[in-house]
């Protein structure tokens, strides 16, 4: 394809915890990419979802975001990195009141960067647990806040409205060259990748007793024969407690962790897999 035909946009998913936006990443590359949890702060680095379609490269990238420090709200420097080189803005809310509102040092960000931002786009998830006549309500008092160009209501589990709100991105692309390879998906490795879903499987059974940055790390994988390989993992603890928090009462919790995260590493290794997951607690410094 000749480049002047080539076109681009990059995208900033943004929003409180749990409103969908690794869901919706995945939702959009057509792939896992991003790990989904129901534990705030999950997303630790950035995370980038390419889709290439006929001439278009749209980016989207997922971030920490605001990172709550002695009750303060600060935006993180992973943020910054990618705020400030994006041509849209989507700001993500879903049916809880909380996700609803919007910080004060995000507030002073999007105005402070407001002529470098093409658009700024008000997308409200999970409209399958809203009211209609509160729809109208919601976006009203976010747009005191914050002018948004655009909004849309969706369902990305129901894949509801999502249509409309990807015909919308695409236009937006803009005549560019590609970031991107065609075949690029995600910024996340191989072994990272792996992690992510040993990772997003604790976060599924354990819940809240284990706190979001937990260290998983996938030490190898080796082949085990046609169409089968083994993966060696190591899940670091900060503190030793935590360790029959995983293992749970007969083992019984980490079998489970185990056995889920194996079906999603097959599925996206397309072989069987063997997993081996061991559990450290790290040295006090």
């Amino acid at each position: 394809m000749s480049d002047y035909k080539k076109k681009l946009l990059k995208a900033l998913i943004i929003g409180k915890p749990n409103v969908g936006k690794s869901t919706l990443i995945n939702f959009l590359v057509g792939e896992k990419v991003s790990i989904v949890s129901r534990k705030a702060q999950t997303t630790q680095k950035n995370t980038t979802g390419v889709v290439t379609k006929n001439d278009s490269q749209l980016i989207f990238f997922d971030t920490p975001g605001l990172n709550r420090v002695e009750k303060n709200v600060r935006i993180s420097e992973t943020f910054l990195a990618v705020a400030e080189n994006v041509d849209v803005v989507i700001y993500m809310v879903d049916n809880r009141k909380k996700s609803q509102s919007i910080d004060n040092q995000l507030i002073t960000w999007l105005k402070k960067n407001d002529s470098s931002i093409k658009k700024k786009i008000l997308l409200v998830n999970k409209i399958d647990c809203i009211e209609k006549v509160k729809l109208f309500e919601i976006t009203k008092k976010i747009n005191e806040i914050i002018h948004f160009d655009e909004t849309f209501f969706i369902s990305v589990t129901k894949e509801s409205g999502t249509e409309s709100f990807i015909k919308w991105i695409d236009k937006q692309a803009y005549s560019n060259e590609w970031l991107f390879d065609e075949n690029y998906k995600s910024n996340v490795g191989k072994k990272k990748f792996l992690s992510e879903l040993t990772r997003e499987k604790i976060f599924e059974y354990i819940h809240e007793e284990i706190p979001y940055n937990l260290e998983i790390k996938t030490d190898y994988i080796e082949p085990s024969g046609k169409k089968s390989m083994k993966v060696y993992q190591t899940v670091w603890l900060n503190k030793k407690s935590y360790k029959p928090i995983i293992l749970g009462k007969q083992g019984k919790a980490i079998k489970m962790i185990s056995i889920h995260a194996r079906q999603g590493m097959e599925k996206f290794l397309n072989s069987k897999v063997h997993l081996f997951i061991k559990l450290k607690v790290k040295k006090s410094s």
